[in-house]
Parts: C-alpha cells; structure tokens; sequence
C-alpha cells in the first residue's frame, strides 16, 4: 500500500511547489519592473536638470557677459599699450 502512496504524494507537492515559485517569480518580475520604472523617471528627471545647468553655465560664462561684469562690477578696462608686455 505504501508503494501507492508516495507517487500520489509527490505530484501534488511537486506541482504545489512549482507554482509557488511561479507566483513569487511573478511577484519578483511586477516588483521589478515598477523599480525600473521608478528609476527611468529618476534618470529622466536628473537628464533634465543637467540640460538645464548646463544651459545656465554657458549663459553665466559667455564671454560678452563677463565683459561686461568686469567693467562693470569691478571696474576693470581694457589694457593700455603701455600696460602690455610683449616679448
């Protein structure tokens, strides 16, 4: 009798088995793909805000721009002829 027992038992266990690791397969695959849907707006995000910093540095260093700062917040002019150095 005991010979009738065990292949009945083995199935369902093994067929239980199999379908909770297909469950938690599942489960792992929605839980990564909502991670990785987090982190493509995170990166959309940061793409965005070094588009824009860079956008402001070059504004902040065009060479006009400093020109004129330095004339006119620190007073600076063009050199005279004599003020120049030549080699």
């Amino acid at each position: 009798m005991h010979g009738w027992i065990k292949p009945w038992l083995f199935l369902p266990i093994t067929l239980g088995l199999l379908s909770a690791a297909q469950v938690w397969l599942s489960y792992l695959r929605y839980d990564l793909s909502l991670e990785m849907q987090r982190i493509t707006t995170e990166k959309q995000a940061v793409v965005m805000e070094s588009s824009k910093l860079r956008l402001e540095v070059a504004s902040l260093t065009r060479p006009e721009r400093l020109r004129q700062l330095a004339r006119t917040k620190l007073g600076m002019a063009p050199p005279n002829p004599v003020q120049v150095v030549h080699q």
